[in-house]
């Protein structure tokens, strides 16, 4: 669980979020001394002669002596760094803007067609890439796949279902030339990866030749990026072609990276998104409060005051434990203590009388703010949603249980510039493209907003992809201008065009109607969407090889000629 990384974070980011607490350690202490100089100076023991002493006491010697009090000392000691609140890592946001950004680099070569590792070293590589983007549940992820040249097969996208069809693509046949040239893939790296201040590059490969592992050495060693590998196959299968461990172990050393051996859980897949987001926390900045880790330290608090039950313990100490126990719930929000109503635009749910008498007992103890961040941390959103009463904590629930529309509004109430781009990024989430596109452009255009480098940094990255959305979307449409609006044209159903006579010749002519359709009219109808969606190229593997010919030709044409 905790790898080199993390003690790592700790040793840089370690420190206190309410520092001022630690004062409270100098009055504890001199209470400790003046308790312990008082038992130990007006002790009656200290009357008797040294030498029946220790025959004459039981129980009051070594460690067991004054034993309350130092549990005390040791339990308020305690407390006290709980309310000072260690912390060593921010908050993770709430809508993946600081997940980290991974680029993987796939080994599309001939030898990962070898099945000692069943079905096939690629087919288990693509089946380890989406429980890895299962598991990020976020953040931009991008694919490249290399063999005797590198290209890009997905780019950088925060929509992990959309890598399944490209992903299911992959295969040897579609590369232009063939071979293992895996440090091709440095250019793709500065172009999916140059916005980013530190993201990570999967590696995938069942070995990397002599000739790759010192230019890929060198790039990461001038590079932000980290480098993690995941080695495809199975050393303890023979094979024709085995996987070549060494070299995969000597990148990763020469480099600085960390590699991983595909194993049959997902051991490896946990470690590697461990390492990614460890990588992300230390070089990264996050406009994210520190997350308070103190609360851990309730645990052992809570079994060192299990021996206050002891006899004579309680009474002796019950009121000093009564009057520094409040000090162990620290809570920043302050939360109205008027009874909650929900809004009429929240989903009504059907109220039993045993609901009735657990929010009776709740609203005994807990505030209102506080009964949502409990129903929060149990990931019942719509629950937390409900319950609390700033619009800001209001919306953030009710995106995080789905209910978009609803965040929408509650982002808007707030009325600040964070409140603002959480508000366009759930109306991105509905797909309203334009309007979260405007949203965007009003934040960057009003002077009286202050905003933050890192908010304004975010504002300006969603607004850039809004707008390339919106620019993909008319280029698409004007380039779709003339062609059929039916499904006869759908390679999706196999269907080829046709011919007929009479009433099918006119229904084809009445199909070839030519319209341009721009991204206002395409996203403002589902049927218009509909209709549009149906005329795009659905043969992934076709596509791709293609475009990697396309590719390979352009780059060929760069190149100065040799001949005279």
């Amino acid at each position: 669980m905790f790898d080199s990384l993390f003690w790592q974070q700790v040793f840089m980011q370690f420190h206190f979020i309410r520092p001022l607490w630690l004062l409270a350690l100098l009055p504890l202490i001199a209470v400790v001394y003046l308790r312990w100089k008082h038992e130990t100076v007006g002790s009656w023991q200290t009357i008797l002669p040294k030498h029946l002493r220790k025959p004459l006491t039981i129980g009051d010697v070594g460690w067991r002596k004054q034993l309350p009090l130092k549990l005390l000392f040791v339990s308020m000691l305690l407390a006290i760094i709980v309310c000072a609140g260690p912390t060593w890592q921010r908050a993770p946001s709430p809508f993946g803007e600081d997940k980290a950004s991974l680029l993987i680099a796939l080994d599309n070569s001939p030898s990962m067609l070898n099945e000692d590792l069943p079905p096939s070293r690629l087919e288990r590589s693509k089946q380890k890439v989406q429980d890895l983007l299962k598991l990020r549940g976020g953040g931009q992820t991008g694919l490249v796949v290399f063999s005797g040249t590198a290209h890009l097969a997905m780019p950088m996208t925060k929509d992990s279902s959309v890598f399944a069809p490209f992903l299911a693509a992959i295969d040897p046949s579609i590369m232009p030339i063939e071979g293992k040239k895996a440090d091709s893939i440095t250019v793709l790296i500065d172009e999916q990866l140059a916005d980013d201040k530190a993201g990570t590059v999967l590696l995938i490969s069942d070995g990397i030749t002599p000739n790759s592992i010192a230019p890929l050495v060198d790039y990461f060693d001038n590079s932000r990026h980290q480098l993690l590998i995941l080695a495809s196959g199975n050393h303890q299968v023979q094979s024709s072609n085995p996987m070549d461990l060494n070299s995969l172990k000597k990148l990763a050393n020469d480099s600085g990276g960390s590699i991983e051996v595909i194993s049959v859980d997902d051991a490896d897949i946990s470690a590697l998104n461990r390492k990614i987001e460890r990588h992300m926390q230390l070089n990264n900045e996050s406009a994210m409060p520190w997350q308070d880790m103190g609360y851990y330290l309730l645990i052992p608090i809570a079994l060192l005051l299990l021996f206050w039950f002891r006899k004579g313990w309680l009474v002796q100490w019950a009121l000093l434990l009564c009057i520094l126990t409040p000090a162990l719930f620290v809570n920043d929000s302050h939360a109205s203590l008027e009874m909650h109503r929900a809004d009429s635009t929240e989903p009504k749910v059907e109220v039993t009388q045993w609901d009735k008498l657990s929010q009776m007992w709740a609203d005994l103890w807990l505030t209102p703010d506080q009964q949502g961040q409990w129903h929060f941390n149990q990931h019942d959103y719509l629950q937390a949603a409900i319950h609390f009463q700033d619009p800001l904590r209001k919306g953030i629930a009710y995106y995080y249980a789905g209910e978009f529309t609803l965040a929408h509004v509650q982002f808007l109430n707030a009325d600040s510039p964070l409140s603002l781009f959480y508000a366009g990024n759930a109306l991105a989430r509905q797909r309203e493209y334009l309007s979260a596109r405007n949203l965007f452009a009003y934040l960057l255009d009003q002077d009286k907003w202050d905003l933050s480098d890192k908010l304004a940094t975010d504002v300006k990255h969603n607004l850039k992809a809004m707008q390339a959305i919106v620019d993909e979307v008319n280029r698409l449409s004007e380039s779709q201008a003339g062609t059929t609006d039916g499904p006869e044209d759908s390679m999706e159903l196999g269907d080829k065009p046709q011919t007929g006579d009479g009433a099918e010749d006119q229904a084809v002519a009445a199909m070839m109607l030519k319209e341009t359709l721009n991204a206002n009219e395409i996203l403002g109808s589902d049927e218009l969407a509909d209709k549009w969606l149906r005329k795009v190229e659905s043969d992934p593997k076709l596509f791709l090889r293609a475009k990697f010919q396309i590719e390979l030709l352009n780059r060929q044409s760069e190149e100065p000629s040799n001949a005279e």
